[in-house]
């Protein structure tokens, strides 16, 4: 009979390994499957994700269409096809049902999925909740038919099971589909498939994305740009992010011949004279084998690349979304809730934290049909993905909510936390490695120089914010003051002739003396014949300009319209056109009139009118042109301007403001 055991030894008998799809099994809250509804969104997330990623990095506009139909009490079929380049038939095992299994991870880049997680667990909770394999359809251009495979995971093992197998012939050249059944709820609200892919379809204005929900209900959010966004280059680590055991992993894989040229051709921004430099420091040799520098000598000569001055990490893994396609975007998708006001979209310069590239993004929508009585909505992505979630302990929520947000026009109590107002916020943090709270990535890390481009891009937006508020505040006052002097001054004039017996005079020159603006009137009407726009631009200033007037307005509305007179030019992918007007004298009057066929979808809030030539303070009705526009003026404008300055330098008691002051004095400037 063998000796009983130790307690020790009955320990050690139970140990064994863990796959990781084991682990996530028990633990799948911290990838996002932690209750019903969340289950489902977290699903059709990272499906919608691995899709957009393929199309961009094949540069192709991308087409997703997602299919929610309900099979059972909680249960639901969740459908996902895209038409990106497809899977290799011996790839498609690996990438959905093995987890930590994918092609991003070692890419120092911007990508939306990078763990290789997300998908492969969505089929492990399917396989879970309902015991379903997940099924995955998928073609590339060159094969004729398309592989269908029924996948579940080995979880101990953590790999693929293959269930069932079969080529069949599909309507698309190219293209992947992935249908699973799970265990689920589908609630329309503020964390639904709904409001992800409204969130998705802003930042990535490229894609057209449809969503069938389970009540047939078809959505389509179609594309507002067909430009793809710049590709996201691979970039090689940056010493400013290696830990000591990164650095020693990375000189034991190299291939060159000396720890120089490792230092140089492995990693970016350090330049050969300060390798040199650098392995002086550590004490080491320029000809030394990198797999040699251990111990003492790497730790020193990590200390030394963390002081030294180096080239700041590259920006070109990084794609943007920018600032035209953030404004189109969210036009596009508001739709119905007609703001009305866009700030111009803040775009960051790159900045560096831990040595990864970062950059953040902001826009601001006020007005309009927003609620006027609720908090500002808080629109927040990272790298072109919404984040639904854990809202409150994201770094973006935190930002906004320390902003004083009473200076720039909106009601917050006591200073601090989400202002109140009818306002809309979007925030995009595009990185090479996004601080996440947690796998899930839901919400964002604190981090300091993070909070710091937050707050700046924030001010940023929310200064074009006061400024517009404080533009709408004095021309609302004009437009008041010019409404009781042409509703008074006839009456006042028509009873004065009377009683002195002459003829009414005519009462332009006094309204143009009293008001000292020009004044633009576009009214939209809708008539049987079509939509029609007649703009009066009216010159109630007492010396002769030469104008321009501009006007901005979404593209596939501005390329439905017909004008008279014809535009002097037109941007058609920004949406704007403009035309010189003629000379107005003091009291002067110019029409320009468009006109849309008839039921087009056309507001007033849908047209933004501006003017080169003259400064906020005498116009009414439109804005001044932003300074970030561009244009170059004719020479009959800006020879004006200078008439007007050089008669306002002889006479002092006219105020007259060139159009590079009036620029000035529009544009809000960025301050770091």
């Amino acid at each position: 009979m063998p000796p009983p055991q130790s307690v020790a030894q009955q320990l050690a008998a139970r140990q064994r390994e863990i796959s990781v799809a084991e682990f996530f099994e028990r633990n799948r809250q911290i990838l996002g499957f932690d209750n019903l509804q969340r289950s489902l969104l977290t699903t059709v997330k990272e499906a919608v994700d691995n899709g957009l990623d393929a199309c961009d990095e094949a540069r192709i506009l991308p087409e997703v269409e997602v299919e929610v139909a309900k099979e059972g009490e909680d249960r639901y079929r969740v459908a996902v096809t895209d038409n990106g380049p497809g899977i290799l038939r011996r790839e498609i095992p690996n990438v959905f049902a093995r987890l930590l299994y994918g092609s991003r991870f070692h890419a120092n880049r911007q990508a939306r999925g990078q763990q290789g997680i997300g998908i492969s667990a969505a089929v492990l909770y399917a396989n879970l909740t309902t015991a379903r394999p997940a099924k995955i359809t998928s073609k590339v251009e060159e094969e004729e038919a398309a592989h269908v495979l029924e996948l579940s995971i080995d979880t101990q093992k953590n790999l693929p099971k293959i269930v069932g197998e079969d080529l069949v012939l599909w309507d698309r050249p190219h293209g992947t589909r992935v249908e699973l059944v799970l265990k689920a709820r589908y609630v329309r609200g503020r964390q639904s498939p709904f409001e992800y892919l409204r969130g998705t379809a802003i930042v990535n204005p490229h894609a057209r994305i449809v969503l069938v929900e389970p009540d047939g209900t078809r959505v389509t959010f179609e594309r507002a740009a067909t430009e793809l966004p710049p590709l996201a280059k691979e970039t090689l680590p940056h010493p400013y992010g290696l830990e000591l055991g990164e650095l020693g992993y990375l000189l034991k894989a190299s291939r060159r011949t000396t720890l120089v040229d490792a230092l140089t051709k492995d990693l970016q921004g350090v330049s050969a004279r300060a390798a040199r430099e650098l392995v002086a420091a550590a004490g080491a040799k320029s000809s030394d084998a990198p797999g040699t520098v251990t111990g003492e000598t790497q730790e020193k000569l990590l200390a030394a690349l963390h002081a030294a001055p180096l080239i700041a990490p590259s920006a070109d893994g990084l794609s943007p979304i920018g600032a035209l396609l953030i404004k189109r975007g969210l036009r596009n998708v508001l739709g119905d809730v007609r703001p009305e006001f866009f700030a111009p979209p803040v775009s960051r310069p790159p900045k560096v934290r831990g040595g990864y590239p970062f950059m953040v993004e902001v826009g601001l929508a006020y007005g309009g049909g927003l609620p006027s009585d609720q908090p500002v909505q808080i629109l927040r992505f990272a790298n072109r993905v919404p984040l639904l979630f854990q809202q409150g302990a994201c770094a973006i929520t935190n930002a906004v909510g320390s902003l004083d947000w009473r200076r720039y026009g909106l009601d917050q109590k006591g200073g601090s936390g989400v202002p109140v107002g009818p306002g809309l916020v979007l925030v995009h943090v595009a990185s090479t490695k996004v601080p996440f709270t947690s796998e899930a990535k839901e919400a964002i890390a604190e981090d300091p120089e993070l909070d710091k481009e937050l707050t700046l891009a924030l001010q940023a937006a929310a200064r074009h914010l006061r400024a517009h508020l404080s533009r709408k505040s004095r021309r609302d006052f004009a437009s008041e003051k010019f409404a009781i002097i042409r509703k008074i001054l006839p009456k006042l004039a028509e009873k004065t002739s009377h009683l002195v017996g002459k003829p009414v005079p005519d009462l332009t020159p006094v309204v143009t003396r009293i008001m000292d603006v020009v004044n633009v009137e576009a009214p939209v009407v809708a008539e049987a014949s079509g939509v029609h726009v007649p703009v009066e631009v009216t010159n109630y200033t007492p010396r002769a300009r030469v104008l321009e007037l501009f006007v901005e307005l979404p593209p596939e509305v501005l390329a439905a319209a017909t004008f008279d007179p014809a535009p002097e030019g037109t941007e058609a992918e920004l949406g704007r056109a403009w035309w010189t007007l003629p000379k107005l004298p003091p009291s002067g009057r110019a029409t320009v009139r468009l006109t849309f066929p008839p039921r087009t979808d056309v507001e007033t809030n849908d047209l933004d009118w501006f003017v080169a030539g003259v400064d906020e303070s005498h116009l009414l009705g439109a804005d001044p042109l932003p300074g970030d526009w561009d244009v170059r003026l004719p020479r009959t404008i800006v020879e004006a301007a200078e008439e007007a300055a050089s008669d306002a330098a002889r006479e002092p008691g006219d105020e007259e403001v060139d159009y590079d002051a009036a620029e000035a004095s529009a544009r809000v400037r960025d301050d770091d």
